[in-house]
């Protein structure tokens, strides 16, 4: 009569490379969220609107270009974004920048996993309240400004992260 012992280690032996696993190097989460902000960025350029120079009222809780200090700041604005494009009312390259800051969000997480940031789940902004009747007033102006800030907000994420060692 064989053993029982035996199948369960031999089992396990086989089971082990499967489990084994090495963690992602931070180099490499920076790298890609660099280059999916390139992605966006691009895609927003793809639209070609024409550059803002006025001020707009209804939407000064969309952030621009900010001094960003922390992986949480750069969480909240993404979610902020994330928030408004979901709710713009327009065609498909919007919604896949919407997804694409949805997929940056979660390599900003990695990114602070691994530096030993606690976890995060941005707030809920009360700037948000009331967010689909203010896109709906004008939805391609809100669409421009949004898209604009974004581009610009990518932008100080990426100068950000060459410098990025804590939370």
């Amino acid at each position: 009569m064989r053993s029982p012992h035996i199948s369960v280690c031999g089992f396990l032996w086989v089971w082990l490379p499967l489990f084994y696993s090495r963690s992602v190097k931070i180099d490499k989460v920076i790298a890609d969220t660099k280059s999916l902000t390139k992605t966006i960025v691009a895609r927003i350029q793809e639209h070609q609107f024409p550059p803002l120079s006025l001020k707009i009222n209804g939407l000064d809780f969309i952030p621009g270009e900010l001094p960003v200090q922390s992986l949480e700041a750069m969480d909240e604005a993404l979610e902020l974004f994330h928030q408004v494009l979901s709710n713009l009312p327009l065609e498909a390259p919007v919604v896949q920048i919407s997804h694409d800051v949805e997929n940056l969000q979660s390599l900003l997480q990695l990114l602070g996993s691994h530096l030993g940031c606690p976890p995060h789940r941005p707030a809920r902004s009360d700037a948000l309240q009331n967010l689909t009747e203010r896109l709906a007033v004008s939805p391609y102006t809100a669409a421009v400004v949004t898209l604009d800030r974004l581009q610009k907000c990518l932008q100080s994420i990426t100068k950000h992260l060459d410098h990025v060692h804590n939370c």
